[in-house]
């Protein structure tokens, strides 16, 4: 049996890190255990196969972080003598404490990021029996019976993929693609189903994006390029849940107890691909202007540039902007800006007023000014949410005391 040093703690992480969800959580929770310098992680990975007990007992392990995907796992985790922490937000009714995201906001962004495309129906492809997938649906329907009340809307369900996947499931993707209407976006309450129904799209000659839509969750790096079709998504922040998942688990070996069941942390942006790298409006002068001011997004651009570029008058265009899009040329321009900065900033080193001047901003605080202005955030903190290694881990994040 492994023995340990007087006075620390060692806790085991119960998650495959086959995706990159689960590495960023083992190496949130795994950096948060460390910057305390009384914590160790435990040897490896449990297996399906692997009874928790007997690992926690072999290791001397004092806790446990675990995704939690069915009543038997909850259930051994509840006979452990150790206090567990899950980090799944599958089960109905948790009886262990749960950090995870807010889905029903991933919900909320995937319709917006759709709405934003011109859309004009819509369909959801769930996972049965899953509470993140019912609240994901919950969010995406509640932003379009306010914004797009009496569109068309359509749903498909699989169960999970570890029970149904390949040949079978694109099968049934590929009927019920071909019943959906053009101008549809497609969203999948996680990427691989979005993967799948990319595949399935191809294989029956339905065009992505020009014809579907097609968006999921998760952003995992590898896979969501891995198409031809590079595929959008809303981003997880699975490092900052597996380091409040790490710190709450601190504080119930400590003898302290969960302040909320559940503990919700914010979801804030999509990662806009190809896949979904289309505008479904009939107006030919906004489609020009739009696709101007994506091609121009890195520079200063004017309002007059835009209107030369659509090929009508400045006022013909701010009305059919705003009856189209719901959004003046100015506000458009300005979050087509804010996008490539956003880009920037989670994607290079570079520092601010490096971004500025690449980005053709006067000077950095217009930059901070105008950044604030469309993200609520400053620019400083829309970056340590996605800077690993310098996360925040003193920021509390929002939670929820719901079940």
């Amino acid at each position: 049996m492994l023995s340990k040093p007087h006075n620390f703690r060692r806790i085991l992480i119960c998650c495959q890190p086959d995706w990159e969800y689960g590495r960023n959580l083992v190496l949130g929770a795994r950096h948060f255990a460390f910057s305390q310098g009384r914590i160790e992680v435990g040897n490896g990975f449990v297996k399906a196969s692997q009874s928790i007990a007997e690992i926690v007992r072999r290791q001397h392990i004092d806790g446990v972080i675990s995704v939690v995907h069915s009543s038997d796992t909850e259930d051994q985790l509840l006979r452990l003598s150790v206090p567990s922490v899950s980090v799944s937000n599958v089960l109905n009714a948790p009886r262990i404490p749960v950090v995870t995201q807010d889905d029903e906001q991933v919900g909320r962004l995937a319709a917006e990021h759709l709405l934003k495309c011109g859309c004009t129906s819509f369909a959801v492809w769930e996972q049965r029996g899953a509470r993140f997938s019912e609240e994901r649906f919950r969010g995406f329907r509640d932003v379009l019976n306010h914004k797009a009340a009496g569109a068309q809307f359509q749903t498909g369900a699989s169960g999970p993929l570890t029970k149904e996947s390949g040949p079978g499931l694109i099968a049934r993707m590929r009927n019920w693609v071909k019943r959906l209407p053009p101008k549809t976006g497609i969203f999948a309450v996680l990427d691989p189903f979005a993967l799948h129904l990319i595949q399935a799209a191809r294989e029956i000659g339905r065009a992505i994006p020009d014809e579907l839509a097609i968006l999921g969750v998760g952003d995992d790096k590898f896979w969501v390029d891995f198409e031809n079709i590079p595929l959008s998504s809303v981003k997880l922040p699975s490092w900052q849940i597996g380091v409040e998942a790490a710190r709450l688990l601190l504080r119930l070996m400590r003898g302290g107890s969960a302040t909320s069941p559940m503990m919700r942390l914010p979801v804030v942006e999509v990662a806009a691909r190809r896949s979904t790298d289309t505008l479904f409006v009939e107006e030919a002068s906004v489609k020009r202007a739009v696709a101007y001011i994506r091609t121009h997004a890195a520079e200063n651009i004017y309002v007059g540039d835009v209107v030369r570029a659509s090929g009508i008058s400045r006022s013909g265009l701010q009305r059919r902007f705003a009856e189209v899009l719901g959004q003046s040329i100015l506000g458009e321009v300005q979050r087509a800006r804010i996008a490539h900065v956003q880009s920037l900033l989670r994607n290079t080193e570079m520092k601010l007023e490096a971004i500025a001047e690449a980005c053709h901003f006067p000077n950095t605080p217009r930059l901070h000014v105008l950044f604030r202005q469309v993200t609520q955030k400053t620019p400083g903190q829309y970056r340590a949410q996605f800077r690993n290694g310098e996360h925040n881990t003193q920021e509390q994040p929002t939670s929820s005391d719901q079940f």
